[in-house]
């Protein structure tokens, strides 16, 4: 498995785009184009040379943002998310890698899958932080590649972010155990 950063140019740009289609909910979904024309890194997962899936990233100063993240469907579950995260982590070791996972929420039909996404991403190097985010309609989690999560940093990266889109924006809040 590599890892290798694409343009708006590069021809495995539409197999990535047919993954995230596949792979990212309507409602949470941008075009991988439109990442790119933003100033985000498409980073192609491969195996072999055919493109099996890809990690979109923001940088700001001392973070990196995991904005979007998938594997081909069929090859789901084979070790190849868990390499190319901590291929990431590799590539960034001096940063702290910020993601989010939807908040396991009982009450939902694919609560399974939110568990199981969860402790995919704790398996591969992230640590819970207590913050969460909450847009289109969904609560998800914060979590970080290092133990100590920088949540000021992350909330001046969610204005940086929203001088660039105008919709995804990470608004961070703590939670507190009831």
């Amino acid at each position: 498995m590599r890892i290798k950063a694409i343009s708006a140019e590069s021809r495995d740009l539409k197999t990535l785009e047919a993954i995230n289609e596949e792979a990212i909910p309507a409602n949470e979904r941008c075009a991988l184009s439109d990442m790119i024309a933003t100033g985000a890194d498409v980073l192609s997962i491969e195996e072999g040379n055919e493109p099996v899936g890809f990690i979109a990233i923001r940088h700001y100063q001392n973070l990196v943002y995991l904005a979007y993240f998938a594997v081909r469907k069929d090859l789901r579950s084979k070790g190849i998310g868990g390499r190319a995260l901590m291929s990431l982590i590799k590539l960034y070791p001096e940063k702290q890698i910020v993601a989010e996972h939807e908040s396991p929420d009982i009450h939902c039909s694919n609560y399974a899958t939110q568990i199981r996404r969860k402790e995919f991403y704790l398996r591969n190097g992230f640590f819970e932080t207590k913050w969460h985010t909450h847009y289109d309609g969904t609560e998800f989690e914060i979590i970080c590649s290092r133990p100590d999560f920088d949540a000021d940093e992350f909330k001046a990266f969610s204005d940086y972010i929203a001088t660039i889109v105008s919709d995804h924006i990470p608004n961070p809040f703590p939670v507190t155990a009831p």
